[in-house]
């Protein structure tokens, strides 16, 4: 059916439809509603179904209404874009839904599109073929590491602490002489190897024996992650309890047999080689996926939806206010981390764009076992029933962002195929092979205009499909817990 309807560009992306209903159909909708009125109702005095229409028209008005809107706006809403060929990249706000059974029904609307812009072909990238070589001592360390990992621990009673020992301790902490939350912990323990506390508190323990007490001061950080703490000066007291050395096995045939079907240490470090050829390959396949993506946003500068900008930028403001307040009081400081996360949405925006049309265009699909699989593994991780979890808003949002997250290292994957010249691995690409860009995603999904005619049309689409994976693990401490406050902790 064709749709009475004008459109106003009010911006580049910004558009207001006004959507007009037929009588006959308005009059449709609302004999549809009391219809089902009539058959569901029971209305006192009257018998199943024999009330009659103009009570119920007049004791269920608003209901009749909203049912009537629910039936109309949604199917002339999605007959507009279809008519007008429009496709909404941000939840549409309706206005002007009174309705009357009596009158043609107007209703107005207002979105962003979707940005269109020019393709770019595939010598408007570069990138170089990656080499990856695996030296003895790469295969020494992992041999080492694996040793390690399967080590036993001895007491070593009287001796001090060196190399990669264990130091099992209690300390206590005051800031101003008075503890102060989570300064204190018992039977803590501190490889010297690793460095999982603060340099300055953790060299406390080189040369320590079972039995000794240690007093010494400590200031922490400024970008500690534990505001109270960050920048204060403290008094620690610690005490050894206990001092191990780590006991390393033989590389002998009882050793290989617990790591594979390995006879010997040859076959095994050829098979170390091998599997470090192939962490090294994957690291730096991601490294040209970053490396393309980079390129996507440098190279791309066409109009992004304000909304989202706007709805992003302010999600960002309030994290920096909870996790740095004194950036929000100084203006000067404020405006400048604002103006640089506006760049960084913008970039990331026009990248996802990209990434879901060339999904389109090359007919890259996710695999739905392994996104089926992975929301279950984070389901686990969050102590969350998945089936449960899936029934919920948050549980579809995280669904969608794990697929569209497999999404894009397959199409930057294949566009890194591309630009390096290799055979591409998914199905043919529909259309020019050369083209590496397009309009970004289509969105073409169905509109529940009956939850007060919210659409999520953004999806969240903010995602950075680039995640960078160096965050530092040390960073991942309690505090206040008993934990120990010479932990690392602080920026990611």
């Amino acid at each position: 059916m064709s749709v009475n309807v004008t459109v106003a560009e009010q911006n580049k992306l910004k558009r207001k439809l006004s959507v007009e209903v037929p009588l006959d159909e308005v009059r449709a909708a609302y004999e549809g509603v009391f219809s089902q009125l009539r058959s569901n109702l029971r209305v006192d005095g009257f018998r199943p179904g024999k009330f009659p229409r103009a009570l119920a028209e007049k004791r269920f008005k608003d209901v009749m209404a909203g049912e009537a809107l629910q039936t109309l706006v949604p199917r002339y809403f999605d007959q507009a874009l279809k008519q007008l060929n429009l496709k909404p990249s941000t939840e549409p706000s309706f206005d002007n839904l009174d309705i009357d059974k009596n009158k043609p029904f107007r209703f107005d609307v207002e979105f962003e599109v979707v940005p269109d812009f020019e393709l770019l072909a595939t010598n408007a990238f570069s990138l170089k073929e990656p080499k990856v070589t695996v030296a003895k001592k790469d295969v020494d360390q992992r041999l080492e590491s694996l040793r390690r990992s399967r080590a036993t621990m001895e007491d070593k009673g009287a001796e001090s602490a060196a190399g990669d020992d264990v130091v099992t301790f209690d300390f206590e902490g005051t800031m101003g002489g008075a503890p102060f939350p989570g300064g204190s912990a018992k039977g803590q323990r501190l490889d010297l190897a690793e460095s999982g506390y603060l340099p300055d508190f953790q060299k406390q323990f080189s040369g320590i024996t079972a039995g000794q007490e240690k007093q010494f001061p400590l200031t922490f950080p400024e970008d500690y992650g534990q505001a109270s703490l960050a920048g204060k000066e403290v008094s620690f007291t610690v005490k050894a309890t206990k001092v191990e050395r780590r006991v390393l096995p033989p590389l002998d045939k009882s050793f290989f047999a617990q790591l594979g079907e390995f006879e010997d240490e040859k076959g095994f470090r050829t098979h170390l080689e091998q599997q470090l050829k192939e962490e090294k390959l994957t690291e730096k396949e991601q490294e040209l996926r970053n490396e393309i993506s980079e390129q996507i946003r440098s190279k791309y500068t066409f109009d992004v939806p304000e909304t989202l900008i706007r709805q992003m930028l302010e999600d960002y403001q309030r994290e920096l206010t909870q996790r740095d307040p004194s950036a929000v009081l100084d203006e000067k400081k404020f405006n400048e981390l604002s103006q640089a996360e506006t760049l960084r949405i913008e970039g990331n925006l026009r990248l996802t764009y990209v990434i879901d049309r060339l999904g389109k265009e090359y007919g890259i699909e996710a695999d739905p076992d392994e996104v089926r699989q992975r929301f279950f593994m984070q389901a686990y991780m969050m102590q969350q029933n998945p089936t449960e979890l899936l029934r919920s808003d948050f549980g579809q949002r995280m669904l969608y962002q794990i697929q569209q997250a497999q999404m894009a290292g397959l199409v930057l994957g294949h566009v890194v195929d591309l630009v390096l010249g290799r055979p591409p691995k998914p199905a043919t690409p529909k259309g020019d092979a050369a083209a590496l860009a397009a309009p970004g995603p289509t969105h073409e999904h169905a509109h529940d205009h009956a939850d007060g005619h919210k659409h999520d049309h953004a999806h969240d689409h903010a995602h950075d499909h680039t995640h960078d994976h160096s965050h530092d693990a040390a960073h991942d401490h309690e505090h206040g817990k008993g934990k120990g406050q010479g932990r690392r902790s602080g920026k990611k």
